[in-house]
């Protein structure tokens, strides 16, 4: 759970922020951390998280996706359609570099 969503009730049908982390490595695609927040400035500031540990414990490639999506109960979470608003990946000296837009599926 994220910390701008402990003590608020969800309501069905609000603008959310989801975010994702993913990572290669050995040819191998696979996915990390990820969650919902009420707050973009948030979500962003989870997804920098998650990337930058996967950057310090990982061998491979981690990317990161940031998208806005309205909560279905009647769906599970992966499922919820999604309109991408921006990608990150780890930079130089714990530093991540944001993208607009959906993240290029990785060669």
């Amino acid at each position: 759970m994220n910390v701008d969503q402990q003590h608020q009730p969800r309501i069905e049908d609000e603008l959310l922020y989801a975010w994702s982390t993913f990572q290669l490595s050995g040819g191998v695609e696979g996915c990390g951390p990820s969650g919902t927040c009420r707050a973009e400035r948030t979500a962003r500031a989870c997804l920098e998280a998650a990337l930058q540990a996967a950057a310090a414990h990982s061998g491979g490639y981690s990317w990161g996706q940031l998208s806005r999506v309205s909560a279905d109960d009647d769906l599970p979470f992966h499922l919820w359609a999604r309109d991408p608003v921006a990608w990150a990946e780890p930079g130089p000296s714990e530093t991540v570099t944001w993208r607009p837009g959906a993240a290029p599926h990785p060669q």
